[in-house]
């Protein structure tokens, strides 16, 4: 089945100044349904039916964000990352999984990817990681501020808010910080809490309460800079 949605050339899309958003997804109703509602909320939105059409789609636009299915036919998720990591690496990547397949989109996370959205999902909740993203990429970090460490540490807007919170609270512990930040998912923020570790943005005191490092003082003081 051909996709009926044509891409707007840079022209077109630079004079109504939307957001672009690609949805991949085989599951029609779904795609369809996507498509609907995003524009509604004013985003400019095509759509492809598995991760082959959404490449070629990607290689002649510049979209702000894809939002695709990890298990598509055809060419799937991972690799339709991999492929926009490589050609497009400022276009950001959504993924919905369904629960089996939650592993799956916390290793692509790892390598790329800046959200998962799991089945079965609220459009509230679509809207709010689109929001979440397009949020961190209009971020923009002044390098002579920060170090690439940092730069990649906050590369997603949950590590950005835990040194929000840790600056705000001075320690934290991490039942306390899921729900302060309403995360529901305790993986996800294990996930994040290990990169800022990772970076020496954040550590843990002699009773496992997390605070924030000398260094994660200076994003904090960058971060208040770009505010």
């Amino acid at each position: 089945m051909m996709n009926l949605i044509q891409p707007l050339d840079e022209k077109q899309i630079s004079e109504v100044n939307m957001k672009k958003i690609l949805v991949t997804e085989d599951d029609e109703k779904m795609r369809n349904g996507l498509v609907e509602i995003l524009k509604e909320q004013g985003y400019y939105v095509d759509s492809a039916q598995n991760g082959k059409i959404g490449l070629e789609m990607i290689k002649k636009t510049d979209y702000d964000i894809v939002l695709s299915d990890l298990i598509m036919p055809v060419m799937g998720g991972m690799e339709l990352l991999r492929n926009i990591k490589q050609i497009k690496p400022a276009t950001s990547v959504i993924f919905i999984t369904g629960f089996g397949t939650i592993e799956n989109a916390v290793e692509a996370i790892k390598i790329g990817a800046s959200e998962y959205i799991t089945k079965p999902f609220k459009i509230d909740e679509v809207e709010s990681k689109i929001k979440k993203v397009l949020a961190e990429k209009e971020f923009i970090i002044t390098p002579d501020l920060i170090d690439s460490n940092i730069i990649k540490a906050i590369s997603n807007p949950i590590r950005k808010n835990v040194v929000k919170a840790l600056s705000e609270s001075g320690k934290l512990r991490f039942t306390d910080m899921k729900n302060m930040l309403k995360i529901d998912d305790p993986t996800k923020l294990s996930f994040h809490l290990r990169i800022l570790k990772e970076h020496f943005l954040i550590e843990q005191d002699s009773e496992k309460t997390y605070i924030l490092t000398s260094s994660g003082k200076k994003l904090l003081e960058s971060l208040k800079k770009m505010d």
